[in-house]
């Protein structure tokens, strides 16, 4: 059990073993998602509290 950031750097392999970059990018592709959910789902409110600060 690891965050994502670091299963991904886990899986890019050094050494003498072939890296299987299809796999490494659809995991980073996969871990993106949520967090940009998240930022459109939200918008309306994070776009509401920039303005609400100014006043």
């Amino acid at each position: 059990m690891y965050p994502l950031v670091i299963g991904i750097k886990r899986m890019i392999s050094g050494g003498d073993a072939q890296t299987e970059w299809s796999v490494v990018m659809a995991t980073a592709l996969l871990a993106m998602i949520p967090p940009a959910l998240v930022v459109v789902l939200m918008q309306k409110w994070f776009v509401k509290g920039l303005v609400d600060t100014e006043k």
